[in-house]
């Protein structure tokens, strides 16, 4: 098995969050109890794969450790005691994992090395991140209003999720198709957030990359 380096890390966070994504899909597109228990554990090999990828000290280690437990236990405690409450706090959890996520990888794509492929990969990451945050709080929203948006249809978190994130990625890029809108003042501040933080990712981002290309570039030229 190849080893996970500083040189390919963010592959396998990436293609996790692609698999969830994907996994979402299929859940929405076949009812059942069962596949919101492969949802689940869907999203426990997501948060395991985020220890590789994003394991830069002992405290964060731990702290996804945390997460994964917290997540296992309130799933299973939601499965065979429903209360509204378990799903609040399981999707707080979620949303404080990709904050979480999203602010450790954001310095090891900015802040450490020069640019390649994982840094690439590294800044498609965190776009995908970007997105699923955003997810996460409409999910919440919509456990306490479940007609904040319209063109969603009240139901369970994982078989939303799904809808949900479509919304979130439509909103991230700034595409507006009009299918899902907001309902309630609540709702409409996030999403005018997420669509000014798309904007801003994309001129920070992108500008950041090429300023750190051209410096390492003008530093191998001064070593010659």
């Amino acid at each position: 098995m190849k080893k996970i380096t500083q040189k390919n890390n963010f592959f396998y966070l990436f293609f996790a969050l692609i698999t969830l994504l994907f996994s979402a899909a299929v859940v929405a597109e076949v009812q059942g109890s069962f596949m919101e228990d492969i949802f689940s554990f869907m999203t426990v090999l997501m948060l395991l794969a985020s220890i590789k990828s994003l394991k830069t000290d002992v405290t964060i280690t731990w702290s996804i450790c945390l997460v994964i437990v917290v997540f296992i236990v309130l799933t299973v405690l939601g499965k065979f005691f429903p209360h509204h409450y378990y799903v609040h706090f399981i999707l707080l959890t979620l949303l404080l994992f990709f904050i979480g996520a999203f602010s450790t990888a954001f310095k090891q794509v900015l802040f450490v090395g020069d640019i390649d492929s994982n840094k690439i990969i590294g800044s498609m990451t965190l776009y995908l991140l970007l997105g699923l945050i955003w997810a996460m709080i409409y999910l919440i929203i919509l456990t306490l209003d479940p007609h904040a948006f319209s063109g969603i249809e009240p139901g369970n978190w994982q078989h939303i999720f799904a809808r949900v994130a479509y919304y979130s990625f439509v909103t991230l890029t700034t595409l507006g198709y009009g299918d899902i809108l907001p309902t309630n003042h609540i709702a409409e501040f996030f999403v005018s957030m997420e669509a000014v933080f798309g904007v801003f990712y994309m001129a920070i981002i992108v500008s950041s990359l090429i300023s750190l290309r051209l410096a390492a570039i003008q530093e191998k030229k001064e070593h010659k």
